[in-house]
C-alpha cells in the first residue's frame, strides 16, 4: 500500500511571525542590517535571513557593523534594548506581540508585589527575553522543578508563548500542591497560534499513524507539538529539514501526518512532505 501524507491545517509560521519577517524583508531592501542573536531557534530559518543580508551580532555587545540592528523574534530585555538605543543604534523591534505581552503580563504582576516565574525552557531566547523584564524572574521548566521553589507569600506566573497551556498548568499545580498557603497568579500567555497548532494535531491524530513535526528539535513549540501528538497516543519525531528524513524509521508506516514549529520555513515544510511523497506517498491534506 501507498504511504498516504497529510498536512496539518495549521503549521508553521503564525501570523506574527509572517507579519514580522515582512517588515525585515522590507528594511533588507535598502541594505544589510545586524541581527542581535539567532533571529529565531531554527536554523534554517537564520540561514534564509543570512542570504538576504542579515548579518548576526552579539546582543551583549552593544556596537555593530550596521546602524540598524534588529531585535530577535523572541525579544531581549529591555535593559539591553536601552543600551543598544543609548549607543546610538537604530532598533528594528521584531518581538512578535505575543511576547510583548507575556513581558508585560510579568511586570503587571511583579507590580503586585508577587515572585516573579516563567514556565518556560531555560536555554530559550524566548523565555530569557520575558523573564529578563522583571528582576528576581525565575524560569521553570516542568513541575519537578516547580515542586522544589522555596517559599514565597504570591507567587505571579506567566508562561512562554510557545508551550502547551497543558505544560503550564501542571507546573502551577505542582507548585501549588508545594505551597498550599501561597497565592497563586497564573496569567495563560501562550500564543493563539500555538493553541491552532495544538488543535490541528489533534485533528490530524484521528487519521495519522505517526507525525512529523518539521523543525529543530530544541525549539519549544517543536517540543509543544510532539508531546501533544505523543499524549495522543502517537510516535512524534522532530526533522530539522528534508536531508535529515530516514524512510527506513517510516516501514510498516501507511499514514503519515506533518506538522511544523513556529519558526520552520515553508520551504522545508513543503522539501519534507516533498521527499516524503518521493518515497510512494500520496499528498492530502486536513
Amino acid at each position: 500500500m501507498r504511504l498516504q501524507i497529510r498536512r496539518a491545517m495549521v503549521a508553521g509560521h503564525g501570523t506574527e511571525t509572517r507579519d514580522a519577517l515582512a517588515r525585515l524583508d522590507a528594511r533588507l531592501r535598502r541594505g544589510p542590517v545586524t541581527v542581535l542573536g539567532p533571529l529565531a531557534p531554527d536554523a534554517a530559518l537564520c540561514e534564509l535571513y543570512r542570504r538576504r543580508g542579515a548579518l548576526e551580532g552579539d546582543p551583549q555587545e552593544y556596537r555593530a557593523p550596521t546602524h540598524t540592528v534588529v531585535v530577535p523574534l523572541g525579544g531581549l530585555p529591555k535593559e539591553t534594548r536601552k543600551q543598544w538605543k543609548e549607543n546610538g543604534h537604530d532598533l528594528l523591534d521584531l518581538t512578535l506581540p505575543s511576547v510583548r505581552r507575556a513581558q508585560t503580563s510579568l511586570n503587571l504582576l511583579t507590580l503586585e508585589h508577587c515572585k516573579p516565574l516563567v514556565a518556560g525552557y531555560r536555554g530559550d531566547a524566548e523565555s530569557l527575553a520575558i523573564a529578563g523584564e522583571a528582576k528576581g524572574a525565575t524560569v521553570v521548566e516542568d513541575a519537578e522543578q516547580a515542586g522544589l521553589l522555596p517559599f514565597a507569600p504570591k507567587f505571579g506566573i506567566v508562561c512562554q508563548t510557545r508551550m502547551t497551556r497543558r505544560h503550564a498548568t501542571v507546573m502551577v499545580e505542582a507548585l501549588r500542591q508545594r505551597h498550599p498557603d501561597s497565592r497563586l497568579v497564573f496569567l495563560d500567555t501562550t500564543s493563539l497560534a500555538m493553541l491552532e497548532r495544538e488543535r490541528s494535531v489533534e485533528a490530524l491524530s484521528r487519521w495519522a499513524e505517526s507525525i512529523i513535526v518539521a523543525g529543530e528539535a530544541g525549539e519549544a513549540s517543536v517540543r509543544a507539538l510532539i508531546e501533544t501528538a505523543r499524549r495522543l497516543g502517537l510516535p512524534a519525531r522532530a526533522v530539522a529539514d528534508a536531508g535529515a528524513l530516514e524512510p527506513r524509521d517510516f516501514a510498516g508506516i501507511r499514514r503519515i501526518g506533518i506538522t511544523a514549529g513556529e519558526f520552520s520555513p515553508d520551504a522545508v515544510i513543503e522539501a519534507i512532505s516533498a521527499r516524503l511523497e518521493t518515497e510512494g506517498g500520496d499528498a492530502d491534506a486536513d
